[in-house]
């Protein structure tokens, strides 16, 4: 692979990339079925939000994506969730697990299909960038209140499966 192949993988993946929030609550089992460089697949859209508090649930996926539609700005009533939609058949590459007392954040960085096997191989100084923010992020909000809208059941429903996995844990790749 050349340097302009890399440079290309790099900026479709990195360029404009935010941090985006998905609690839920999961069992233990499942949490731990997750490794860090292991690379998933969801296969339906994957709803989460820009809006960023403490946990009330056990599990946090902050996800890192350059690709990810607000949705709030299309359908009015999401707004007041911040609800943000990655792509059905969306990868992603697990680059931290970081546990505090009873809660877990897994960080997820969405990769395009096309890179898998690059992600699966490599790794680089920007991932380490975006998981030393992901840990600051996490210890500062982990016990600050939740954002009391994302505690409608309505939104936890939207949030309530695992990522890249079946509900029994059979991952999807």
């Amino acid at each position: 692979m050349d340097q302009q192949q890399i440079e290309d993988i790099f900026n479709r993946t990195f360029a404009g990339l935010s941090l985006f929030y998905r609690d839920c609550e999961l069992s233990q089992n499942l949490i731990d079925k997750y490794q860090v460089g292991q690379i998933i697949q969801e296969r339906g859209f994957t709803d989460a939000t820009y809006k960023g508090g403490g946990l009330a649930t056990n599990l946090r996926y902050l996800i890192a994506s350059a690709h990810a539609k607000d949705v709030a700005a299309l359908v009015p009533q999401m707004e007041e969730y911040g609800l943000v939609m990655l792509s059905s058949q969306s990868f992603f590459k697990v680059l931290d697990i970081l546990k505090v007392e009873n809660k877990t954040q897994i960080l997820l960085l969405e990769i395009p299909e096309d890179t898998v096997e690059f992600f699966e191989n490599n790794s680089s100084n920007i991932e380490e960038q975006i998981i030393e923010k992901a840990k600051e992020n996490f210890n500062a909000k982990v016990n600050s209140e939740p954002i009391p809208c994302l505690l409608n059941q309505e939104w936890k429903n939207r949030t309530a499966l695992p990522l890249g996995m079946s509900e029994s844990g059979e991952f999807f790749i």
